[in-house]
């Protein structure tokens, strides 16, 4: 038996649970391990604790009406509850603030401090302290596991600590933001900006408060992210140029077709010929004979530059309730096979 906490209730952490109902709470490993959640933690929804299980199927089943009446509890102290509840994993899913990593960074070193693993697609704690983190994760024996964090349920981590190991990249940039990828896609169909943030934010794609994404933060977090993850090296926000998509206009969409361009917003890390690593986030006009052209909709595409391989593209779903939640899925099956 895996006994996971959700800390968070929201898209993310819905998704996960409908991927692990949809298999029968049972992993797909010769052991047959089940799934069972004891806890979901989240100040504003509500929150339950049941040491026998909660009954997934019923909460779900509300929480798609956007009924969360059954999360009885109010746990406002999420880290002590973390602390004292008995699972194996905490899944950490909660809204967070991208330039300070809280509250996920104090859920996070709290899970480990309690000798519990971590999966998780918040970026915000490892764009302020990836190396103090999985320092602090080594130090306890855990893991703490991050697909999700920069292409929802595209692996990208995992092939550039393994499969792209060695390739001495020199250079990772592209399509980091699904919300604003959509929105750009859109425009090119002759669509107002205004409209098409509307649609992102019914689809799911967006937030009530789209900042983050048409801001360039969120691909700022996965920029900085992977700094540690390529170069190891943790950049500073505060040097790293960052403009988002909110001054395109149909206009300056219309000019760059008729050049065969498209705008793009593309977060960048790199490092010169001296050695140093360097970050960027603005728009850019991709030419139709660059591999980030063809992305649309709320597609996210890396292409990745190495003095071995060139360049080498990996595209995926960027953003959405399932894609994320599998990348979850698949961290928490990586924990249990050890």
């Amino acid at each position: 038996m895996i006994k996971i906490v959700y800390v968070g209730f929201g898209i993310v952490s819905q998704g996960l649970a409908e991927i692990i109902l949809r298999n029968n709470s049972i992993l797909p490993l010769a052991k047959n391990l089940e799934i069972q959640t004891v806890g979901i933690l989240d100040t504003m929804k509500g929150s339950k604790i049941d040491a026998n299980g909660i009954n997934m199927q019923n909460i779900l089943a509300n929480a798609n009406n956007g009924d969360y009446s059954l999360l009885t509890e109010n746990i406002l102290d999420i880290p002590k509850a973390i602390q004292e509840i008995n699972a194996d994993i905490i899944i950490e899913a909660s809204f967070t603030d991208i330039k300070t990593g809280q509250p996920a960074l104090s859920h996070i070193e709290t899970a480990l401090d309690s000798d519990k693993h971590v999966v998780t697609s918040n970026k915000g704690p490892f764009a302020v302290g990836y190396k103090h983190i999985f320092n602090l994760a080594k130090l306890k024996g855990k893991t703490l596991a991050i697909e999700g964090t920069v292409m929802s349920g595209t692996p990208i981590i995992n092939v550039l600590n393994n499969g792209l190991l060695g390739s001495d990249i020199t250079i990772v940039s592209g399509i980091m933001n699904g919300t604003s990828n959509y929105i750009l896609s859109k425009m090119e169909l002759g669509m107002s900006y205004n409209d098409a943030l509307s649609q992102a934010q019914k689809l799911g794609y967006a937030e009530a408060d789209p900042t983050s994404d048409i801001e360039g933060l969120d691909t700022l977090a996965k920029v900085m992210i992977l700094a540690n993850v390529v170069f190891d090296v943790q950049l500073i926000q505060e040097n790293i140029e960052i403009k988002g998509i909110s001054k395109i206009t149909l206009s300056d969409v219309k000019v760059a077709a008729a050049d065969n361009k498209r705008w793009k917003l593309i977060g960048s890390v790199w490092k010169d010929d001296k050695g140093i690593v360097h970050g960027s986030v603005c728009p850019k006009l991709i030419p139709i004979n660059d591999s980030l052209y063809g992305i649309s909709d709320a597609t996210n595409a890396l292409k990745i530059t190495s003095n071995i391989l060139g360049d080498t593209t990996i595209v995926g779903a960027g953003a959405g309730k399932i894609e994320t939640g599998f990348a979850l899925y698949n961290d928490i099956i990586s924990i249990v096979n050890g």
